[in-house]
């Protein structure tokens, strides 16, 4: 089933792009001699007027072939309709027109989502007590939509603003009522979670120190990964191999915890329903995200391993790991069910993250300006992601493997269709925008590339040598042929991981 639907959304994505090039090709009175979905030997062929229409037995892409647009062909069209019997300004145009079909085509995508289905904003799933957030009125449930005048789609985007340290204005979604509210950040203190195995001892009071150390820095943590360490604790003492540790400096906060999944199963899954709620593991009560986080931690780990959160010298949360079976609360139709499940069954249900509700639902606009208003600006958000990654460092984001393949792209797919239509359909708008902005990169082989030519052209005013041209998107098609390889070896290698 997941291969059907990767297929399908690749076809149509590539059909789009494709699409692009040919209506404007015809526009201009340029030749399509073929207009293909798929790759190798054809399985299905339809002759028009002027183009074969072709479905071929591989189908993870697709091109139009423009009459002319490879120097060395020969054959039969009629004077005048060859791609490079055109202005450069034309060709430019039919260039250009694959990438802005396929980015249009997510913002289309995008309107049919927020009108349908609406849209997701960062919710709030924690208060802390005393913070900014708490004394400005934020409250547990609120959706942030709009963060100083503008609106905000992604978590890391809120936190970079507020990490500035500066008072920022939110505009929060409660109740169905838009609230206005202005909030300064204060300095929070270090963050160190710590993660140790053989483990003795247990946690009680703030923290003192690890190894004699009382403010550890990273190099510190890092010189005693993989050894035996005593922390102190001001009425305990915990013993055991530091495994691996988190660090995150002082910073500038709000004070609140972004939502994330709730314990609510979505769908049915032996021996759960559709709507129970997990209202605790062992000990370990779960009302909210960062509950959930924690009792997957707890679930991971074994007896003798422990977890410790702290912020500054305050513990904020520790657990030894599981035993081999777990006691489980659920509410079912407002009783309460007892049961007792092994430790990998429970493990393989919390890391599939398909099975869960969202603790904030997506909000619906009750205007179309606004269902337009807010579809236009998460595409734009998503056009500047994709902008900076790309252009700003392509071998970069290669590397760092921001930077997907038909095999990542076919996982994505997968994992999106066990969350609903709505989460291919988001999938979708974002692949074809990335297709089109990867396009647009100047490339030989890409349209980018032979925008650059256009371009060249243009400004110099004299017409380029069109073999030369073929000859230098020929070595790029097969640079970026290579990097394909490359792209999915890394996807492989994830998916193994």
């Amino acid at each position: 089933m997941t291969a059907v639907v990767f297929i399908l959304v690749f076809v149509g994505i590539v059909v789009v792009h494709e699409f692009g090039h040919y209506l404007f090709a015809r526009m201009f009175g340029v030749q399509v001699l073929e207009f293909a979905i798929g790759f190798g030997p054809a399985i299905y062929k339809k002759k028009g007027r002027e183009t074969t229409f072709r479905v071929n037995i591989f189908p993870l892409g697709g091109y139009v072939r423009l009459a002319g647009e490879n120097p060395y062909d020969e054959g039969n069209w009629e004077d005048g309709k060859g791609f490079y019997d055109k202005p450069a300004w034309q060709r430019f145009f039919i260039s250009f027109a694959g990438p802005l079909f396929s980015i249009l085509a997510g913002y289309a995508i995008f309107l049919v989502i927020v009108n349908v289905w609406g849209v997701n904003f960062s919710g709030v799933s924690q208060v802390l007590p005393n913070s900014p957030a708490e004394k400005a009125g934020l409250k547990k449930g609120d959706i942030i939509m709009k963060m100083n005048g503008k609106y905000v789609f992604d978590p890391s985007v809120i936190s970079k603003i507020i990490k500035e340290g500066k008072k920022v204005n939110l505009v929060v979604l409660r109740s169905g009522q838009k609230v206005n509210l202005r909030i300064t950040p204060y300095l929070m203190p270090r963050q160190l979670d710590l993660f140790l195995s053989s483990a003795t001892g247990f946690v009680n009071g703030d923290f003192v120190s690890i190894e004699n150390s009382q403010n550890p820095t990273p190099d510190f943590l890092k010189s005693l990964l993989k050894s035996r360490v005593e922390i102190d604790f001001e009425n305990s003492r915990v013993e055991g191999v530091l495994d691996s540790y988190f660090y995150t400096p002082e910073r500038y906060a709000l004070g609140f915890v972004f939502s994330g999944l709730s314990p609510k199963f979505r769908r049915d899954r032996a021996p759960f329903k559709k709507g129970d709620i997990i209202v605790s593991i062992d000990s370990q009560k779960i009302s909210g995200w960062l509950d959930f986080i924690r009792i997957s931690r707890y679930v991971s780990m074994d007896p003798d391993q422990i977890y410790i959160e702290m912020v500054g010298k305050k513990v904020d949360w520790w657990s030894y790991g599981s035993s081999e079976y777990l006691n489980l609360k659920v509410l079912r139709s407002e009783k309460i069910i007892n049961l007792k499940l092994k430790k990998e069954d429970i493990k393989e249900v919390l890391f599939d993250s398909s099975l869960f509700e969202v603790e904030t639902p997506p909000y619906k606009p009750k205007s179309f300006y606004e269902r337009f208003d807010i579809a236009v600006s998460r595409c734009n958000w998503i056009l500047v992601i994709t902008w900076n990654t790309l252009f700003k460092g392509f071998f970069k984001s290669v590397s760092s493997g921001q930077v997907t393949g038909p095999v990542g792209l076919a996982w994505a797919v997968g994992s999106a269709a066990k969350m609903g239509l709505d989460s291919v359909l988001v999938l979708v708008a974002v692949i074809t925008i990335n297709l089109g902005v990867f396009n647009l990169l100047p490339l030989p082989a890409l349209d980018g590339g032979r925008i650059v030519f256009a371009l060249v052209e243009m400004i110099t005013g004299k017409k380029l040598n069109p073999r030369v041209e073929a000859m230098v998107h020929t070595i790029g098609f097969l640079i970026l042929l290579g990097f394909l390889v490359y792209i999915t070896f890394m996807d492989v290698g994830r998916f193994f991981r």
